[in-house]
């Protein structure tokens, strides 16, 4: 009974509290702000938000546009470490504006405050980016203290994209978030990613103009930093963050409403001309002969992959509803992931294979709540066959995949497979095993102090759809990156896709910087610049996400290094092998004589795809032993 009577009491007590505290209070500014030193939630911070404010007005107010007000204050303790705050970035989506932009930069300048103010528009960069319109700002006269006040406000239709972001790299005084609506609409919370409560909790009906809005309002004081992991998937899933998702609209001449069963959802994009219609257009003379002719169910499947990935591009859009009519797609050959993947499940299905479309969320987009059925929370569509009760996938956005070897975006954990107009959601991990092979066969020139030789890259799985994307998309830059890599001098750099589906890039190579000579002795370490540099599990803080590779991995690098005429290698670096208790991640590193060749072969198998954040210590301690194993030096001494 006590302790009933005091949950009563607390709960009383925060409803006052709440109801006494001011929203939209913003702060006038204050010159103690510019003499703070560090932030009192986290010392060595090299920054923090003073003050962060979104408030979305979606009342009737204005025929076509809704508001969505921004309001910022940020205190800068070290330029230096705070780079990505000295810079403004205002996505502005089509059909929407950027109104009443201001930027305020107050710094204390020979004993009194100086103010630089930008408010033009035309000072703003701007850039397209994915068919999103970003207004650019690298914020001026930024010093250690200073404090940068901003504004400006959104004019949008759009009731979908309402989602607002709770926690950052820098930590966080007090940030608000203040969501009206009409009844309307009809919003539901999503619950992805870290959980905070908020200290101050509002929510009322009211009437505005004669129209009944709902309005929710939520306060959070004290808010820790997060700082990127390596090995995530995607760097805002785990992030605590506030999402509306509408359920209903209902407009005069206009009703949309959500679901709470994906088999509703799959109904509707049964019936919806830009998917179940576009499915269900005639493709019979698409598909070569020889294709349908195939005996074996997997291999027609794949080769009906391979043609539509020959003859159809993917425009670098996402999207699970079709931007044109299959006829349409078919004459111009390039369309969003729905136009392809679509016309790929339609052809599997003309060569007699039980295909469907899948729906899934990509690593970018967010992890998909499969319990809170919504179709703005999926972007994009896989096709999938089923034979013998197994299902494969394929995804023809990307030329380098096959069957079941997706590109790392794919790779989501969640999706859901339409069958008619049954839903079934399911989940699902990569079990292919990824390899980079790395071959440098090379001779010393001691003449002129030089290496030089020849390198062989070939990657597979995951490894080769990434290779292949960026070599792709810029074939120059691809190949001129080896010489930033690996620091020497790279020549005749050729790359391709290979008939399995791995990427090999070769390449002539030479460096003055591999060795040192000193009288008759040579100096150098054995696997030349293949050596671990860049340490990758170095996080000094405890690890708060899983570790997730995407993919299992084996890398592997080997040297062929001639040993001149003449000269004798005195002593070999020690060999290395680790394997964990479990089998799951080994190293060996191993250098021998064989005539007159020095070889290297350093390997490192892990073999799954993700593992709990225990492991992370296991991976800094094997990462370690790589980089003092590959950082081993040999001497030559003459005869």
């Amino acid at each position: 009974m006590i302790q009933k009577l005091l949950l009563l009491l607390t709960f009383v007590a925060n409803l006052i509290f709440s109801q006494e505290h001011k929203f939209l209070d913003y702060p006038k500014f204050n010159e103690a702000d510019l003499k703070k030193t560090n932030s009192q939630i986290e010392k060595n911070a090299p920054a923090e938000i003073l003050y962060n404010s979104l408030s979305i007005d979606l009342s009737p107010s204005n025929q076509y546009f809704y508001q969505k007000k921004y309001f910022s204050k940020i205190k800068i303790y070290d330029k230096n470490r705070s780079e990505e705050w000295l810079n403004l970035n205002i996505p502005v989506a089509s059909g929407e504006s950027l109104n009443d932009f201001e930027v305020i930069v107050y710094n204390y300048k020979n004993n009194s405050v100086e103010r630089t103010i930008i408010n033009k528009q035309d000072q703003l960069k701007e850039n397209l980016v994915k068919g999103l319109k970003f207004y650019k700002l690298a914020i001026p006269n930024i010093l250690d203290g200073s404090v940068i006040e901003y504004h400006y406000r959104i004019e949008t239709s759009n009731v979908f994209n309402l989602t607002y972001y709770l926690q950052y790299n820098i930590p966080v005084i007090y940030q608000e978030y203040i969501f009206e609506y009409p009844e309307s609409l009809t919003y539901t919370f999503n619950s992805t990613g870290n959980s905070l409560a908020p200290k101050y909790n509002m929510s009322k009906s009211l009437s505005r103009l004669g129209v009944n809005m709902n309005m929710y309002k939520f306060g959070y004081e004290n808010v820790s930093s997060v700082q990127k992991e390596n090995f995530v998937k995607g760097s805002d899933r785990d992030r605590a963050k506030i999402k509306p998702e509408l359920k209903k609209y209902a407009a005069k001449y206009f009703l949309f409403e959500s679901s709470d069963k994906w088999n509703k959802l799959a109904e509707k994009l049964k019936y919806s001309d830009n998917f179940g219609g576009f499915l269900e257009t005639g493709v019979r003379d698409i598909v070569p002969e020889d294709i349908k002719k195939t005996i074996d169910p997997l291999e027609r499947a794949n080769k009906v992959f391979d043609f539509v990935k020959n003859n159809y591009k993917w425009n670098k859009n996402f999207g699970i509803i079709a931007s044109q009519s299959l006829r349409q797609f078919v004459k111009s050959k390039s369309g969003n992931s729905a136009d392809i993947n679509l016309l790929l499940t339609a052809l599997l299905k003309d060569v007699k294979l039980e295909a469907n479309p899948v729906l899934i969320s990509t690593v970018e987009n967010g992890v998909l709540n499969v319990f809170t059925p919504n179709l703005n929370n999926v972007n994009m569509v896989l096709a999938s066959i089923k034979i013998k009760d197994q299902l494969y996938f394929y995804d023809a956005t990307s030329f380098a995949s096959k069957v079941n070897i997706l590109p790392e975006r794919d790779w989501n954990d969640f999706g859901i497979l339409l069958e008619d107009d049954k839903a079934t959601d399911f989940s699902f991990s990569n079990t292919n095993i990824s390899k980079k092979e790395l071959f440098v066969k090379a001779d010393i020139d001691v003449q002129n102090s030089e290496i030089k030789g020849n390198i062989s890259q070939i990657e597979t799985g995951l490894y080769a759809i990434e290779a292949y994307d960026n070599f792709d998309d810029n074939h120059d830059k691809y190949n001129q990156a080896f010489k930033t890599d690996f620091a020497v001098n790279a020549k005749d750099i050729e790359s391709k896709l290979l008939p399995d589906g791995g990427f090999e890039s070769k390449m002539k190579f030479s460096s003055s910087n591999l060795m040192d000579i000193v009288g008759d002795k040579i100096i150098l370490n054995p696997i030349l610049f293949l050596n671990t540099r860049n340490e990758s599990f170095d996080q000094k803080e405890e690890r708060k996400n899983q570790i997730d590779f995407i993919s299992a991995f084996t890398k592997e690098k080997k040297v062929e290094l001639t040993i001149p005429d003449g000269y004798k290698v005195t002593d070999l670096p020690k060999p290395k092998k680790i394997v964990t208790d479990d089998k799951e991640i080994s190293y060996t590193y191993k250098v021998e004589i064989l005539n007159n060749k020095i070889l290297v072969n350093s390997k490192v198998d892990v073999l799954s795809q993700n593992y709990p954040k225990e492991y992370y210590t296991f991976f800094k301690q094997i990462w370690k032993i790589m980089n003092e194993s590959e950082n081993q030096v040999i001497s030559l001494i003459k005869n």
